[in-house]
């Protein structure tokens, strides 16, 4: 099995961090590495973490358009909410302006698939 330096590196540090009093020849064997690897991996500086995705625009709103969706599906397919209607309702029942329109139409677009494929479950069962 293909193990990359960085993870090798970074499972030597999380070793030493878990337990300082480890000596350098455990570290190895536990490792399969030498001890010279071991010692470069402790005298390096720690890799920047990557920083987390940020949350979507979308969060504080996303129950309200599963709301519509559901609503709509009740409709004939003509009577479906265009994203210029969510938009607009997101805006005037509860000002809701920070996403722009192809953020909620990629998000609506996902969702009546996941919605559509969920009541076809449903009904077949």
């Amino acid at each position: 099995m293909y193990r990359s330096r960085e993870w090798i590196l970074d499972r030597i540090r999380q070793d030493r961090r878990n337990n300082p009093q480890l000596p350098v020849h455990v570290l190895a064997a536990r490792n399969r590495v030498s001890q010279a690897t071991v010692a470069a991996a402790l005298s390096l500086p720690e890799p920047a973490r990557v920083k987390e995705r940020p949350r979507s625009v979308l969060d504080p709103v996303k129950a309200p358009i599963d709301l519509m969706l559901l609503e709509e599906q009740t409709r004939r397919p003509e009577h479906r909410y265009t994203i210029k209607v969510i938009l607009e309702r997101l805006k005037t029942e509860h000002g809701f302006t920070c996403a722009s329109y192809s953020t909620v139409r990629d998000h609506v677009r996902a969702r009546r698939i996941q919605l559509t494929q969920g009541s076809a479950l449903q009904t077949k069962s």
